[in-house]
């Protein structure tokens, strides 16, 4: 499933916003951290990894990925 996001500027800082249905669907409340990683997937596009658990990651899952 493919949702588009917005990347608004608030001060000095830059956010994405996450999808209601995706917050509600991982029980993601207000304040709760997450964890995202900058990536290249095997073409060399540009990717986020996100954890929504507000686990870090496990290096062994994305071994293929440029992180």
């Amino acid at each position: 499933m493919a949702i588009n996001s917005s990347v608004p500027l608030k001060r000095a800082t830059f956010s994405i916003s996450i999808n209601k249905l995706v917050a509600e669907g991982c029980c993601l409340e207000k304040g709760q951290e997450i964890y995202s990683y900058l990536a290249e997937d095997s073409d060399g596009r540009k990717i986020i990894i996100a954890y929504l658990d507000g686990k870090k990651k496990s290096y062994e899952r994305f071994k293929n990925l440029v992180v």
